[in-house]
Formats: structure tokens, C-alpha cells, sequence
């Protein structure tokens, strides 16, 4: 174990026993002071400030790690609601039909298709349907379901809003109509 400095001192010649004497004498003389002052050392104030630094930090951290842990158990019962509302309200997609053909839709950036029906097409375009995206595969839902699912989990979900038809005055295209059969 190292020697502390005053040994180290002595040790070398640099100072005198009573020198260390009289700074031990010195040293006692004002902590006994200054337990009876009520006030601390610079040592124990300096050891209480940091042990108070690192309760504040571990205080930080675990409300941190708590916070974390209750937003991911939120995440997870808004996903396991939202599979069950699928799983209840799930249309099937008339694929098998001889009319059936790919709907093309975005969700997360990506462009998806579904196999659909044409009554199913039109009522996806009005906005009557709308298509999830849970556990990896595509659903269909009503507009009701898909409302509900919208608060749950928004970006997996594709719904067409209902927008105004009214056309605008100073259009210079208005008379020029979008064919009804039109497909991307």
C-alpha cells in the first residue's frame, strides 16, 4: 500500500516530525470545529455533492429505463388490440372470382397489392373499405373497423379519405373527364 504523502515526506528529510505533528494537531483542531459549526469539511462536502451527483444520475436513469418499458408495453397492447380487431372485423378478399384483379396500395412507403374483386375495388375507391397491414400479410377491413385501427396503429393502415368533388372555377382541365376504368 502507498505511504501517504506526510510519510513520504518524513521519509525523505523534507520535513520534520513535529512539522507532521503540529499539521495532524491542526487538521483535527478544525474538523472538530467544524462538526461543532454544524458545517462540513471541504472533503465531506465534496463527498456528499458527488454521492448526491450520482443518486440524481441513477434517479435519471431509471426513470429513463421506466419510461422505455411503459412505452413498449403500450406498443404491444396496441398491437395485440389492433390483431384482435382484425382477426373480429376481417373481410375476405374475393380473389377466386373471375373478375379479380391486383389492387395496388402504399403503406410505409411501399407499393403493395391485393388481390380483389371489382365490388371490392369500387368500395375501396369510395372509401367503404380499407386495407391493413398486421403480422405480415394484408387485410381488409370497413371504414368503421379502420377508423378504430387508425388510433391504434396508423401507419399500417390504408384508407381512402373522402375528399370534395366540387371542381375548382379556375381549373384549366375541367372539362377533360378521368375514365372510370382506369388502372395503374
Amino acid at each position: 500500500m502507498a505511504k501517504s504523502l506526510q510519510e513520504q515526506l518524513l521519509a525523505s528529510g523534507l520535513a520534520k516530525p513535529k512539522q507532521a505533528k503540529k499539521a495532524r494537531r491542526e487538521k483535527t483542531r478544525t474538523d472538530q470545529q467544524a462538526r461543532r459549526e454544524g458545517r462540513q469539511s471541504d472533503e465531506a462536502r465534496k463527498l456528499a455533492q458527488s454521492v448526491a451527483d450520482a443518486d440524481k444520475a441513477k434517479r435519471e436513469r431509471d426513470r429513463q429505463l421506466a419510461d422505455q418499458q411503459k412505452q413498449q408495453r403500450a406498443s404491444r397492447e396496441f398491437q395485440g388490440a389492433a390483431g384482435q380487431l382484425i382477426a373480429q372485423h376481417r373481410i375476405k378478399p374475393e380473389s377466386a372470382a373471375d373478375d379479380a384483379l391486383d389492387y395496388s396500395y402504399s403503406i410505409g412507403g411501399k407499393i403493395r397489392k391485393l388481390a380483389v374483386s371489382n365490388a371490392q375495388r369500387k368500395q375501396l375507391a369510395d372509401g367503404k373499405l380499407g386495407i391493413v397491414r398486421h403480422a405480415g400479410s394484408a387485410a381488409l377491413v370497413n371504414r368503421e373497423t379502420a377508423k378504430r385501427l387508425q388510433a391504434l396503429i396508423p401507419d399500417q393502415l390504408w384508407l381512402v379519405e373522402s375528399i370534395d368533388t366540387t371542381p375548382d372555377p379556375d381549373d384549366p382541365y375541367a372539362g377533360y373527364e378521368v375514365p372510370d376504368d382506369l388502372m395503374w
